[in-house]
């Protein structure tokens, strides 16, 4: 008799062991528990199908299948195949499958040994889209058999398009039998993303003005806002607030009304976008103006000078349209304000004003002013000022300036004809109309445009053509008056200084040791320049102030190019530092290589330089008459050779530095670096001389008897310098003996030792020479070397070297390259704070860096004396 696993017989009888058994497999799912179990374990090993479908006497439910099962632990005689839910496959199983036939087909296509990735974007029960190893989307239809075989028809390549649904209807559900498929995905932006639209409007304060909040359609920022979520967010707009800028996010949390110039009402959906009525505060006049220019400009077809730009909370999902990705809004779920931008990105812009409402006025409501289309324009203005009568102006306290032309009366009109007015329109002094008619006039008048700060000084709050007229006519005479006097005025512009240029000259100050003028602290020079102050009491402010001191990283090379306009605490440290590391660099005293340097020149590379010459040809020889011109001995020529190569170190800044503000080694590390850099130059160049440097030319040292610019037994002395001098002067050019340089000494280069006789022998008016009746003689001869200068170096290490040095620029001597022609040393700091020495050691790392080196041009210009063989 068969029977269940779990006791549950089928048939009479005992169970019959260890003979397989068959288990039957309840129909309804949840009936019997058990047997559902052992249904899904015989359904997942596989076996057949008996042709009679028994009946389960535990839950009585027929029995769909019987499979044959063993009570054994070998595996099974199939392969597995996947779970069956109420004798059908889940949808997982059915990817599975079509994943592995997928994968089985390019893996035989492509070798058994390639491993194939499958991708599947969606699935029906026909199709299915899929990717292998790449981004490209195919698409085939399949079929799976009873027995769980999958057929694959050819695989056609597709892509992805999107289709917007309709606001408010519900997705669409998917087409089972479609032979293309069209996704339609949805990507929302996080609740919380906050997004600024810029759109354009133009509002005057005290007035109403109909904007355009937003326009439907896409944005310059990638931004799609249909039609139909603006008409369903229109009433989020009602009451919203204006601005005159954007705010940030502490000001949103902050609920600050700083910037605040109006607010929205009448909010109406239109097909093109949002409309309503902007109603400015009456304080909100800069706001004014510039609505007030921007509806003048856009009269005159010009783009808009300002406009509306919307900040709301909204949630969208991403489109493709011909390529193009954008952002599609789905609902804008908060609205913070519409601020005016100087850009619109969203097609916001003034379309007319509503109402002009005059502040000092009380008695009528802004709904029942009068709409004006546009705003008059100057020639309007200009117009009614003409045609007023003095009645009028004086009604509003204004008069006609007096002028000296006379005017022709015009014939009075008939007694029952009305006079046509005119009101002269006062303007604001400050207002765009206001000042365009003040330079105007003044251009007009011939004076210089220094003049209309003066003119718009002396005129009230309010002006009028007239009164500019008269205003200007006073000019006019005070300046007859001083040129009749011959007191020409003149006119003088003081610039003072602005509050950042203060802060960096006291950043300067400091690292100069100057606390005096400058900051007396690190952490208040930071403060005072970045506005940042500890946020908590538990804050660690002193990281803070070393992770600002990274910014984006410094290069003094790069921001040498750059606008120096830059507010960043990095920045700006970085360049005060530089300029203190130069000072140090050029103090002149280590800048006196340069007396004995005759070629500095930029070097692009970091190759072999080479620098060549050639001899000369001598004396031309005799020809003689009838004879021909014999062939001149060819020159023979050598080269100098060096390369570049790069000098330099780091030192840090540290995070207990700043929290000790300890002022003396701070400010102390520019000072070092700058000399550190010229220090170094000043012993590579004066190196050549001290250390008998090897001429690369010649493989012989600089001072060689070969080269006859030495002498090794004479002191420094009034003689000495005049054998110096000889030999100099008796120097032949190279490859030619014939010619004679004729070089002279012109710097004297000595050791501290000898300071005081090099100064002697260079300004003493006679010469000086023994105790001897020829020297008392030689006394009253004038000094052969007094135009001579010298020069100490107290670095010299032998107190009898002393040095001669023709005039670097009449004779070659020395040349120096500088990579990239940059003589002045680079300074560095790291860009990133999260890695590096402020990850490790919580310290900034500053780098110098100075790229150059040199070589010895020819000898014939220099000369040494006693102790350098």
């Amino acid at each position: 008799m068969t029977y269940t696993t779990h006791g549950h017989w089928i048939g009479a009888g005992p169970p019959i062991e260890p003979s397989p058994q068959l288990v039957a497999r309840c129909g309804g799912p949840g009936v019997c528990g058990q047997c559902n179990q052992e249904a899904a374990t015989a359904a997942f090993h596989g076996s057949n199908f008996p042709a009679s479908m028994p009946v389960c006497p535990t839950c009585g439910q027929t029995v769909m299948s019987v499979v044959r099962v063993t009570e054994s632990t070998s595996a099974p005689e199939r392969p597995a195949t996947e779970a069956m839910i109420d004798g059908a496959r889940s949808f997982d199983d059915i990817r599975e499958l079509v994943r592995r036939a997928l994968r089985e087909r390019l893996r035989s296509a492509l070798g058994s040994d390639v491993y194939v990735w499958v991708y599947i974007s969606d699935l029906t029960t026909t199709a299915v889209v899929y990717a292998a190893g790449d981004d490209d989307l195919y698409q085939c239809d399949y079929m799976i058999d009873a027995a769980g075989e999958v057929t694959l028809g050819d695989p056609v390549k597709v892509v992805r398009t999107y289709a917007p649904s309709p606001a408010g209807a519900p997705a669409a559900e998917p087409d089972d039998g479609a032979a293309e498929l069209v996704e339609t995905d949805r990507v929302a932006a996080r609740a919380d993303a906050r997004v600024i639209e810029a759109k354009g409007s133009t509002p005057d304060g005290g007035r109403i003005y109909r904007v355009r909040m937003i326009e439907a359609g896409d944005s310059k920022n990638g931004r799609r806002y249909p039609q139909a979520v603006l008409a369903a967010a229109a009433a989020r707009y009602e009451g919203a607030k204006a601005y005159d800028r954007h705010r940030d996010l502490a000001e949103l949390k902050s609920g600050t009304i700083v910037g605040l110039v109006g607010a929205y009402r009448s909010v109406e959906a239109a097909d093109d976008g949002l409309y309503a009525d902007l109603h400015l505060l009456p304080s909100a006049t800069h706001a004014a103006e510039a609505l007030d220019a921007a509806l003048a400009g856009q009269a005159e077809g010009l783009d808009p000078l300002i406009g509306l730009s919307h900040d709301v909370y909204a949630t969208f999902k991403s489109v493709t349209e011909n390529g193009v990705q954008l952002q599609e809004a789905t609902a804008i779920t908060k609205v913070n304000s519409v601020d005016l931008v100087s850009d619109p990105a969203a097609g916001g812009k003034a379309s007319r004003v509503v109402a002009n409402v005059d502040p000092t006025e009380t008695g009528a409501e802004p709904d029942e002013a009068k709409e004006a289309p546009v705003p008059a324009t100057k020639e309007e203005i200009l117009a009614a000022f003409k045609d007023a009568t003095d009645e009028e102006l004086a009604a509003v306290g204004l008069a006609k300036a007096a002028t000296t032309e006379t005017t022709t009366p015009t014939p009075p009109a008939p007694p029952k004809q009305e006079e046509q007015k005119a009101v002269e329109v006062a303007q604001p002094k400050g207002s765009f109309l206001g000042q365009l008619l003040i330079r105007s006039k003044v251009e007009d008048a011939g004076l210089p445009a220094s003049a209309v700060e003066a003119v718009a000084a002396a005129l009230p709050d309010m002006v009028t053509e007239s009164a500019v007229d008269a205003q200007i006519a006073t000019v006019k005479s005070g300046l007859a008056i001083l040129e009749r006097a011959s007191l020409t005025p003149t006119v003088t512009v003081k610039v003072t200084q602005e509050d950042r240029d203060k802060k960096v000259a006291a950043l300067d100050s400091f690292f100069s040791g100057n606390f005096s003028e400058g900051f007396n602290s690190f952490r208040q020079a930071f403060v005072e320049i970045t506005g940042r102050q500890p946020k908590s009491w538990d804050e660690d402010f002193s990281r803070t102030m070393l992770r600002e001191s990274f910014g984006g990283g410094f290069d003094s090379g790069f921001r040498a190019e750059e606008s120096l306009d830059s507010g960043s605490w990095a920045q700006v440290l970085g360049d005060s530092i530089t300029r203190r590391m130069m000072a140090m660099y050029q103090l002149p005293n280590l800048q006196s290589w340069r007396r004995v340097v005759s070629s500095i020149v930029p070097v692009n590379d970091f190759r072999t330089q080479r620098i060549g010459r050639i001899g000369g040809y001598g004396s031309l020889p005799v020809v003689n008459e009838g004879a021909p011109y014999q062939p001149l001995t060819s020159p023979g020529d050598e080269e100098a050779t060096y390369a570049i190569n790069k000098k330099g170190g780091t030192e840090d800044l540290t995070l207990e530095m700043i929290a000790n503000d300890d002022v003396r080694k701070i400010s102390q590390i520019p000072t070092k670096l700058g000399r550190a850099a010229a220090q170094t130059l000043l012993r590579f160049v004066w190196g050549f001389l001290s250390t008998n440097a090897t001429c690369t030319y010649d493989g012989t040292a600089l001072f060689h008897a070969s080269h006859g610019n030495n002498i090794t037994t004479s002191v420094l002395s009034q003689s000495a310098l005049t054998v110096a001098r000889r030999r100099m002067r008796e120097q032949v050019a190279y490859g030619d003996p014939n010619e004679v340089l004729d070089n002279t000494p012109r710097l004297l280069i000595v050791p501290s030792a000898l300071e005081e006789l090099a100064w002697t022998l260079v300004t003493s008016a006679v010469s000086v020479g023994a105790a001897t009746t020829d020297a008392e003689l030689s006394r009253t001869a004038p000094n052969l070397h007094q135009s001579m200068e010298f020069l100490v170096l107290s670095f010299l290490t032998d107190p009898s070297d002393w040095f001669l040095s023709a005039d670097p620029q009449a004779v070659p001597t020395l040349e120096i390259g500088f990579y990239l022609g940059r003589q002045d040393p680079e300074l560095f700091t790291q860009a990133d704070a999260t890695s590096g020495s402020m990850f490790n050691a919580d310290k900034m790392t500053l780098k110098i860096r100075h790229i150059y080196s040199g070589t010895i041009l020819d000898h014939r210009g220099l000369y040494a004396g006693y102790g350098v063989a």
